[in-house]
Formats: structure tokens, sequence, C-alpha cells
């Protein structure tokens, strides 16, 4: 029996290999369904998941990835270990911006200007909320955070992809 293993330890190592590639690409697939729906740093993720390691990071508050929600809505995020802050003068403070908001848009790459048109909603104000209304069906919502400039920042945390389903209004 020794002998036999000894003979087929390739033959082992080779297959214990395929499993962990099975196992990893399998772990790699779950989760997200919205493989066509391209977007950039965004994350389809559970939105109140704590951050564990201290990296700063943005959510929608009370928000699921795939949750039905009415028509009117109040949107509200947060931002752990990052300071959210007014644009102010346009200074770039480190470890600080504001929120933005796109309706059906794609979070941007780090170091683009966040547009100032549709269908950005920019909260230089430092504003951390705002009631909208959204037509029935399903909306891609991207928090992204900006720098006094509004430039995307490198850090994936600060930003958040998700997607919604708005309820059709009930007849009366």
């Amino acid at each position: 029996m020794l002998l036999d293993l000894a003979r087929n330890r390739p033959y082992l190592l080779v297959a214990a290999a395929a499993l962990l590639l099975l196992f990893a690409g399998c772990a790699a697939d779950s989760g997200d369904d919205h493989a066509d729906h391209d977007h950039a740093e965004g994350d389809m993720d559970h939105a109140e998941e704590a951050a564990d390691d201290g990296a700063p990071r943005v959510y929608f508050v009370g928000l699921e990835n795939h949750a039905t929600i009415p028509s009117l809505i109040n949107l509200q995020f947060a931002a752990e270990n990052f300071i959210i802050e007014p644009v102010g003068d346009g200074a770039i403070n480190e470890g600080a911006g504001h929120y933005h908001i796109a309706i059906d848009g794609e979070c941007l790459e780090p170091g683009i200007v966040i547009p100032t048109a549709d269908p950005w909603i920019h909260f230089g104000d430092g504003s951390d909320s705002i009631e909208i209304e959204l037509s029935p069906g399903e909306h891609y919502l991207c928090l992204q955070i900006g720098d006094g400039e509004h430039r995307t920042l490198d850090e994936p945390g600060l930003s958040q992809y998700i997607m919604v389903h708005v309820e059709e209004e009930a007849a009366e």
C-alpha cells in the first residue's frame, strides 16, 4: 500500500491541485448575479457588513443589494473610518471627502472627476441623505466618495454599487 502511494504521489498532487482550483473558482463565482451589468470599483455587497480591518468604507444605510423599495424613498448613507466634510474651498484633505450618488450610472475608476450632470447627484455640503422618487423597475445605485475636487479616491471601500427593485404603485 505505501509503495502504491509513493508511486502515485505525482498523480495525487495533480488531483489535489485540480480540486483546489475547482473550489476556488466556485467561491469566486458565488454571491453576485449581476455579471451582465458591468461596474467599476463598486461593490455589490451587503450594505452593513462591518469593516473589520479598519479600512475606510461607505454604504447605504438599511438598504441591501436586491432590496425591493417603494418609489419614494429617503436614501441614507454612512461612512466608517473616513471623514465626511463639505467641499469648502476645494482643498484636498487626506482621509476626507463627500458623497456622490449615480442613479442608473456606473461607479467611476479612481482619479476621475465626478461629473456635475446626470446621473450624478453631489452632496458637497457634507449631507448624508436625500429623498428621491424612482420609477418602477430595476435601478442601479452607486454611492461614491469624492475629494475636495470631486475626484474619486483609490480606496476600494469608498464606493458601493447595489441594485434595487422599485415596486409598482398599488391602484386605489
